[in-house]
């Protein structure tokens, strides 16, 4: 069995009560890259009580083409009970075994997708208030099985790594001037870190991830090269990573594919905010192992006055 950091307890897994903030939040997200047979994608479930509203999201990439789901149904009142919150009838999340195993389940008029997802690393509690962005959040390292059936009868296998993490709390993106989110999957080993710029504040969390248990991490310098595109969209990543150990790991990032990001925006009083999600491969530029993983940039704009 794959253990968890003490300070997380298995109610985390379930829904937090919410406070009266407006914008507080809280969501379960995965993902996944199996490079092999040239499938990726991501999926998130929001739930936002005060603005009686939920958010369900999945984008699938296959080959070149993308499979889009989103949905925002309202919610009239908050029910403590992921087997009817963590649904729309279309996308549904089934705890299996907390902190261990998860059910994914999606369908559409193309296909049908059935994913096992299979903590592979300890999860690891990023700590509280360890962001801005959230109250509580924990990441974890996975193995990714599954199958997508289309509707012409065919069937594509899925086998991979991925990650997945939760968090809670107030949530407001356009509070950030920007950040990295990353995941990096090695057969050995995994990080998962977030970095924030807030004015002159730079919080970082994470850990390098083994069977063995986290190592935090202590610094994650990024060197990021841009298309030449109307949104200078990322292309590549070179990450310097520090644990408190001392372990230094060097891991350049690119795209899966050309189809494999998606450009979210949203709309403030002063400005906007872009998100950028990002299936990669990862390579180790300390040995050459080629990985994947995750590489995720959010940028705030502001309004010219």
């Amino acid at each position: 069995m794959i253990n968890k950091t003490p300070t997380l307890m298995d109610s985390d897994e379930l829904l937090h009560r919410p406070d009266d903030r407006q914008k507080w939040r809280e969501s379960y997200y995965f993902n996944w890259v199996d490079a092999e047979n040239h499938i990726s994608g991501f999926t998130t479930i929001g739930i936002l009580p005060n603005e009686k509203k939920r958010e369900f999201v999945l984008l699938l990439f296959i080959d070149n083409e993308i499979e889009v789901h989103h949905q925002e149904p309202p919610l009239e009142s908050f029910v403590d009970d992921i087997n009817k919150m963590l649904t729309d009838n279309i996308l549904t999340y089934q705890l299996v075994k907390p902190f261990q195993t998860w059910k994914i389940l999606y369908t559409s008029t193309k296909l049908e997708l059935k994913l096992k997802w299979e903590t592979r690393f300890p999860t690891f509690d990023f700590g509280k208030d360890s962001s801005a962005s959230w109250h509580g959040h924990f990441e974890a390292s996975g193995k990714v099985k599954g199958t997508i059936k289309f509707k012409d009868g065919t069937k594509r296998s899925i086998n991979g790594y991925g990650q997945r993490d939760k968090s809670w709390g107030y949530r407001d993106w356009h509070q950030f001037d920007k950040w990295y989110a990353t995941h990096i999957q090695f057969q050995n080993w995994s990080c998962g870190f977030r970095k924030d710029y807030q004015g002159d504040r730079i919080d970082l969390s994470g850990s390098i991830a083994t069977k063995s248990g986290n190592t935090p991490l202590a610094r994650v310098e990024i060197e990021t090269t841009n298309e030449n595109d109307e949104f200078q969209t990322p292309l590549t990543s070179t990450y310097y990573i520090t644990d408190i150990k001392g372990n230094t790991y060097t891991v350049k990032s690119k795209r899966l594919g050309e189809k494999t990001y998606l450009r979210f925006a949203r709309d403030f009083q002063e400005g906007y905010t872009e998100l950028f999600e990002q299936m990669v491969i990862m390579k180790s530029l300390d040995t050459g192992e080629i990985g994947t993983g995750m590489a995720e940039y959010l940028r705030t704009i502001k309004s010219k006055k």
